[in-house]
């Protein structure tokens, strides 16, 4: 019974439908817009530091949603 709940488990947390949509994407980098714009009134070169982490994950991220949402999440949290 453990192994079959196991499986289960498994097989939903890889399941696609959990992966990053496009909205979910769009709703971060507009989250992190906006915290961006917080730090630069208060912290230019940190923000300065963020914004050029942030251009060169763009090219890399481009094409994959998930590793967008993953980027976009990294940055938010060493924004709080």
């Amino acid at each position: 019974m453990k192994t079959y709940l196991l499986a289960i488990a498994i097989t939903l947390a890889a399941t696609p439908s959990f992966a990053c949509t496009a909205e979910e994407a769009t709703a971060k980098a507009t989250e992190l817009s906006e915290k961006m714009q917080q730090l630069a009134a208060t912290d230019p070169q940190k923000a300065a530091e963020v914004g050029q982490k942030m251009s060169e994950a763009q090219t890399k991220t481009a094409t994959n949603l998930d590793e967008a949402c993953a980027y976009y999440d990294e940055l938010l949290a060493e924004l709080k």
